[in-house]
């Protein structure tokens, strides 16, 4: 084991980019090394209670605070990142002057990491909570090649030669990376270049989340649409006309923005919460209606809990897709939602031989994948 060594963390400030990466935070810190977390304050607490010490910085970023929400058109929300990234470095610069990591782990989106790694002159590790670049991603993600999306990849690679980093948007994916998904997820796993290393999800007790627990004996149905795209009274209250009176506990989770009065009457058999505590509930649940984001489609699969898929953006489309090509639950699209529909998922998911065997294949892939355990040990042979 090397010895003890100073690991800075940097991600997006945003569920899906943060939660991937606790796990390898409490690993590394168990480890004995100390690990630097670079946050907003809305994620603090989660750092602070997997053991990393929050290094704090304005993000420009869409947060709850400032109501903001995330943009659907590819090149607008890249736009995003590139500007956080020109927004975030000269902060991160500051704050780590005069306590310089030994070496970085950085999410995908956070794209100021490795221009600071180089100019510090330490390696850097890309976690990635999603695919990874394979033959054809441009086809299976619908990924455009237009102006406006190649004027932003000229913004990012300019500010890369600005700060003389040997980077550009189109070689980021060349780096040494750990995959926090399970390898037969992964879209033509066999075509990802060997610098990709798939250890499956990192999940931690998130205590701070709080707890939940089901109420008697029926099965236990938990619908959530993750942290950004939870504007959707249509669906919820298609949710509670489809759910409501089954013989099944239900968990709705709404989001902050939908008021709970546009739902109408909630049936019996359902809660309606703002927030719930997602890993909680779903090791207790038997399925889960998802928009299909990849950290709530990774923390079912650890559970081995069926889904119904009802993507609404960006990458969802693809995840949900391959739920259901691997028989993992059901791939609904939004435009054919309809109470019938959704009860019609909720029995298959619930009852179909092969998707039950199929999430519990995918459970035990995961527990085989190492995990935190495996990510660390990659992490600790480039210290």
């Amino acid at each position: 084991m090397p010895h003890p060594a100073h690991i800075a963390f940097m991600a997006v400030p945003a569920h899906g980019h943060i939660n991937p990466g606790l796990g390898l935070i409490a690993e590394l810190t168990a480890r004995g090394h100390r690990v630097t977390c670079a946050v907003t304050e809305d994620f603090a607490p989660q750092v602070a209670e997997a053991g990393g010490e929050p290094v704090r910085y304005d993000s420009t970023l869409p947060s709850a605070a400032t109501q903001q929400e995330w943009p659907e058109d590819q090149a607008a929300a890249v736009l995003l990142f590139v500007d956080e990234m020109i927004s975030v470095h000269p902060q991160l610069a500051e704050a780590y002057a005069a306590d310089r990591p030994d070496l970085v782990v950085h999410d995908i989106g956070a794209l100021q990491a490795p221009v600071l790694a180089h100019e510090w002159g330490v390696p850097a590790i890309c976690l990635s909570p999603t695919h990874v670049r394979f033959e054809g991603i441009e086809e299976v993600f619908g990924f455009d090649d237009d102006p406006g999306l190649r004027a932003v990849h000229a913004k990012a690679d300019a500010f890369f030669a600005e700060r003389g980093a040997p980077l550009t948007f189109a070689t980021l994916d060349q780096q040494r990376s750990v995959v926090a998904i399970p390898r037969s997820f992964q879209y033509f796993a066999d075509s990802v270049a060997a610098n990709h290393e798939f250890v499956g999800p990192m999940l931690t007790e998130r205590k701070f989340q709080g707890t939940w627990r089901r109420s008697g004996d029926r099965p236990v149905l938990l619908i959530s649409m993750g942290s950004a795209f939870t504007d959707q009274p249509e669906l919820y209250r298609a949710c509670l006309e489809a759910f409501g009176g089954l013989d099944w506990q239900v968990v709705l989770s709404i989001g902050r923005v939908v008021d709970p009065a546009v739902l109408g009457e909630v049936p019996p058999n359902v809660e309606v919460h703002r927030w719930v505590p997602q890993l909680d509930v779903l090791a207790q649940a038997d399925a889960f209606l998802t928009h299909a984001g990849m950290g709530g489609t990774m923390e079912a699969l650890h559970s081995g809990v069926p889904m119904i898929a009802v993507p609404q953006a960006a990458d969802q489309f693809a995840n949900a897709a391959r739920v259901a090509e691997l028989g993992l639950g059901v791939h609904l699209p939004k435009e054919d939602v309809t109470p019938e529909a959704l009860r019609e998922a909720l029995h298959r998911v619930s009852t179909d031989p092969e998707v039950l065997a199929g999430a519990a294949a995918m459970r035990r892939e995961i527990r085989a994948a190492g995990g935190a355990r495996r990510a660390a040990e990659i992490v600790e042979a480039h210290l």
